[in-house]
């Protein structure tokens, strides 16, 4: 009897130390673990930001008037994602048009993905229109899996 109690009090032990420095890993550590489960379609494709209209020069002599919608075109090799950013949500097109689903990732990480649904002509609304730096996570009903750059309104 003398080698079970041994035993389970070498167990209660090592759980004790276990539950211990589980409570001293730096939050920033537990956050990348997140992120990397995260990224579990290393298959999806990556659209890049090729433009936005924030950062773009205007030509010379245009008129001054009232201030233009801003835009932003994600590009990839099969599909391409257009927004105008609006006063209170980002309207947008999937190109080629098609039915689909579009996660709003934002950061810090760590919140729940909003999920929008993309039309058969490829529309989209994403309302409110996200505050923090964020990404779009699209999936299409044929199988694809297309991210976006993170951006900044």
């Amino acid at each position: 009897m003398a080698d079970f109690w041994s035993s389970e009090a070498e167990l209660l032990a090592e759980l004790r130390e276990a539950l211990r420095t589980a409570r001293e890993v730096p939050e920033r550590f537990v956050d990348a673990g997140k992120s990397v489960f995260r990224w579990r379609d290393i298959d999806a494709e990556l659209a890049t930001l090729s433009h936005d209209s924030a950062t773009a020069t205007e030509p010379a002599g245009l008129r001054a008037g009232a201030e233009p919608l801003r835009a932003l075109t994600f590009s990839g090799p099969a599909f391409t994602i257009e927004i105008e950013v609006g006063p209170d949500a980002l309207n947008g097109q999937v190109v080629p048009p098609q039915r689909a689903e579009l996660d709003i990732e934002t950061r810090p990480p760590g919140e729940t993905p909003a999920t929008v649904p993309v039309d058969a002509v490829g529309w989209f609304v994403i309302r409110p229109k996200p505050t923090k730096r964020f990404r779009l996570r699209l999936r299409t009903e044929s199988g694809h899996t297309v991210v976006t750059d993170w951006a900044k309104l």
